[in-house]
């Protein structure tokens, strides 16, 4: 059995728009298992409009601040140490409704989710915002579709 380990120093750092994403660890670190990514939200800041997975469940730990998430229930505010477990097919956003920054984990059971943040990344780092068109063709890449409570 061999371990993935990865450092503090090897960290992928990924910059986005009203924040940052971290890769703590990747699915070639895990045999496809899992992912993890560490996401900082700047005050005010969108996360993700609401969206469904359908290849993927999404867990979020919320370690500072406050995260709103917004669910076909309705809006729940999670503080630092709460977390929210979203199974696949459920739909969610999420949002700092606050003027604070706030920092969870995600987690994505398997694999493989994290590309979609490296490919965003991407754009933001060329100096560009992905237009509406643009995110919904990468959902799709990555079996994601946007959702809207009026659906």
């Amino acid at each position: 059995m061999t371990f993935g380990v990865r450092r503090s120093g090897d960290v992928e750092e990924l910059p986005a728009v009203g924040g940052s994403y971290r890769v703590r660890l990747a699915g070639g670190d895990t045999g496809g298992r899992l992912a993890v990514v560490e996401l900082t939200l700047d005050p005010g800041a969108l996360g993700a409009a609401p969206h469904v997975h359908h290849s993927h469940e999404e867990d979020f730990v919320v370690l500072d601040g406050a995260i709103t998430f917004d669910t076909a229930s309705g809006p729940e505010v999670i503080d630092a140490g709460g977390a929210l477990a979203v199974p696949r097919g459920t739909p969610h956003g999420f949002r700092n409704a606050t003027g604070q920054p706030a920092k969870c984990l995600m987690i994505f059971t398997p694999a493989g989710y994290e590309d979609f943040f490296r490919e965003v990344s991407r754009m933001v780092a060329a100096g560009r915002r992905a237009t509406a068109a643009e995110l919904d063709a990468l959902r799709a890449d990555f079996d994601t579709s946007a959702w809207s409570p009026t659906r």
